[in-house]
This record gives C-alpha cells, structure tokens and sequence, in this order.
C-alpha cells in the first residue's frame, strides 16, 4: 500500500509538470514574433547551467535533512524493540513488575506520537514519557537492580531525542520563506526567458523548429521539475505533499502489537 501511495505522488508530480510543460511549448507559438528577440545561441546554457547551480544549493540543506531523517527512522526502530525487550527482562527479574501497565503507557505514547506526525494532531507524548519514567521509578524503589532501571532510561531519553528531533523537522521547514520565494521567482523569470527566445518559425526550418520546441519542453520539464522537488523535501514525513515521505506507520503497527500479542 505503502509503495502504491507513492508512486501515486510521484506519477501525480511528473503529470504536473509535463502538462505545465507542454503548456508552455504550445504558448510559445502564440507569442508574436516581434516579442521573441532574447538570442538563444547567447544564454542558453548559460541559464542552464547557472539555474540549476542555484536549485541545487536551494536543494541541498533538504536533502541533508531527509539523509538525516532516515537515519533517525533506523534508530527508532532498533530502540522501540530494546524498550520492549527491556520491559520484558524486569517482568522476569521481578513478577510482580506491571508490564500490561507499562505496554499501556508506552502503546499510548507511540499512538500520540505518529497521530501527532501523521494527522497534525495536538499530542502530549512528551509527558507520556515522564509516566514511562515514573513507573519504572516505583521499581526501583521495589527493589529491582538500580542498572536495569538505568539502561531503560536511557533507551527511554534515545527515544524522546530522536521523536523531538523529528518534531522539530515537521515543525520547522527546512527552508526559509524567503527562499521559496527566491526559487519561485527564478522559475518564473527562467520560463519567461524560454518563452521569449527567438526560434525560427519559417516552414524551411521545420526541423530547426521542432529542435528547438524540443529543448524547450525538455528545460522547462526540468525547472519546473526540480521547483516541485524543492518544495516537496521540506516535510519528509508527509505524504500528501511528498512522493518519497518516509513512512512511520511501523510505529502505529508497533503500538498495536504491544497491547494485542502478549508474547
């Protein structure tokens, strides 16, 4: 399910462009000659090659992010199940340790978070994690070994630093305004530009014609391309605005599997 909804995305942004593409080629012929006078031989590789120098240095802080984002989406994993498992352990140094409330707790916090995440939900699961806390507090103080508490405390702080961080990217875009702006206005200016160079239009230079309505389709497929890309990486985790979000419903899943399978 998880890939058939991206590639939904992704066949929906590439759609997107081709038609915005296709549009300019065909507004190109409605152009009256005597506005098209920017020479191509002059600038057209010179707003090739400078234009997507800036969409890359544009690119290149969400793309670290997104590098970063996956790293912490690993993490999480290997973390979720070392709490688990060191639940677990404590019910067998000590049967009277409360694991169903422990399960409860925790499923309840992972609930929040992805909610929070996934659906914009307002959520507290950082106060979820000082009740996590607390209830292995009152064990140690029932006299489990003071190092097993300590070594789920810090599997407990690894996991809230790696949710806040995650936080702080949905929260926070990787780009600034300002530079949406930027990107938005060079895209405009470079489609302008294309959409006024002088292309011959004599039926002797058919084939020249076709050539050049050709690259035309092809740069502008590629700014136009690259702008939705920008505008896509600033929230990795959300699928309906990014075909490449990287998902965290095997949290939602995990949750579930602490209430549900009593293993």
């Amino acid at each position: 399910m998880k890939k058939k909804i991206k590639k939904f995305f992704a066949i929906e942004i590439f759609l997107t462009t081709l038609f915005l593409s296709l549009l300019i080629v065909l507004l190109k012929f409605y152009i009256p000659e005597q506005y098209q006078f920017i020479e191509p031989v002059s600038i057209y590789w010179t707003i090739l090659s400078s234009v997507i120098f800036i969409y890359w240095f544009i690119l290149s802080p969400s793309i670290a992010e997104y590098k970063e984002s996956e790293k912490l989406l690993i993490e999480i994993k290997w973390t979720l199940w070392n709490i688990k498992d060191d639940a677990k352990y404590l019910k067998w140094l000590k049967n009277e340790y409360d694991l169903d409330l422990f399960n409860k707790e925790y499923s309840y916090m992972l609930n929040n978070f992805f909610n929070y995440i996934a659906d914009d939900e307002k959520s507290d699961f950082l106060n979820s994690f000082e009740k996590l806390n607390d209830i292995n507090l009152d064990w140690e103080k029932a006299w489990i070994t003071a190092n097993h508490i300590i070594r789920m405390k810090q599997e407990l702080s690894i996991l809230k630093k790696s949710f806040i961080r995650i936080s702080q990217i949905k929260e926070k875009d990787a780009l600034p305004a300002i530079i949406h702006k930027l990107k938005n206005f060079i895209t405009t200016i470079v489609i302008i530009i294309l959409l006024l160079l002088n292309l011959p239009v004599t039926e002797i230079d058919l084939i020249w014609k076709i050539e050049e309505s050709i690259m035309l389709f092809l740069f502008s497929f590629l700014y136009i391309y690259l702008s939705f890309i920008i505008n896509s990486f600033d929230n990795p985790f959300d699928k309906r605005k990014f075909s490449w979000y990287l998902d965290l419903s095997f949290i939602k899943n995990f949750a579930s599997d602490l209430i549900t399978k009593k293993d």
